[in-house]
């Protein structure tokens, strides 16, 4: 039986945009591995937020991570120990990977984002009979990233299979719940903003979810207004 997971680590990421086909291959093929294959990690996904999602996240212009067309992919791992001591363990490793040139192939690339977050509370659709340490493992098509200050357990609502809410190391008091959506979030996102009648928050964001070394993504992205390389906002 695998470990169960009791944190998370979230990391924002944005590329060169004429680099995105180049960086995605090296991370489904040469990144994600030797991080999943770290023994305390349970678990790990990577997502891209398209030009139209983009256009309906939820955040400040001037926040630093999300807002301005930032922070395109994201990546998280559940973790079975403590997601800080998980980070510094992937740390060293990223480093071990560097001295071997085995980081040579990502070309221009940001982390805009790294945190660690403590599991707080789960919630699923009940018709599905999971277990709490299954949540991490459920099939999905898309995320809602929401990120607050406000103490609440994670919530359901149709759409979502699973519903997991940390709470922040680096930041006590900042809140992340990653809804893990059994439907497109173009379908369901205005939905599930709408049920919750206003609530606050500092970041609203909806991810396809990225299939292995397909990325049918890119042409949108590239045709968009979304920054073109990582240092220009």
């Amino acid at each position: 039986m695998g470990e169960r997971a009791v944190g998370l680590i979230l990391a924002a990421l944005d590329v060169d945009v004429d680099n995105g086909a180049r960086w995605n291959r090296w991370y489904d093929l040469e990144h994600l591995a030797p991080n999943l294959a770290l023994p305390d990690v349970v678990s790990g996904h990577r997502y891209v937020a398209p030009p139209d999602l983009h256009d309906v996240r939820v955040a400040a212009d001037d926040d630093p991570v999300w807002g301005q067309g930032r922070s395109v992919y994201l990546t998280w791992y559940a973790t079975s120990v403590d997601p800080a001591a998980a980070i510094a363990t992937m740390s060293t490793r990223r480093d071990e990977l560097e001295g071997a040139g085995r980081m040579d192939g990502a070309g221009a690339r940001i982390v805009r984002s790294g945190d660690a977050l403590t599991l707080l509370s789960t919630a699923s659709d009940t018709a599905l009979r999971l277990d709490e340490h299954d949540l991490v493992h459920v099939g999905h098509v898309g995320l809602r990233l929401v990120i607050d200050r406000e103490e609440r357990v994670a919530s359901l609502a149709p759409g979502v299979a699973a519903s997991l809410r940390f709470g922040s190391v680096f930041a006590p008091g900042r809140y992340a719940e990653l809804q893990l959506l059994a439907d497109d979030p173009r379908s369901v996102l205005a939905e599930l903003r709408s049920r919750e009648g206003g609530r606050a928050v500092e970041v609203d964001a909806a991810f396809d979810r990225i299939e292995p070394l397909r990325y049918p993504f890119l042409a949108a992205i590239e045709n968009s207004s979304l920054p073109r390389r990582v240092d220009d906002n």
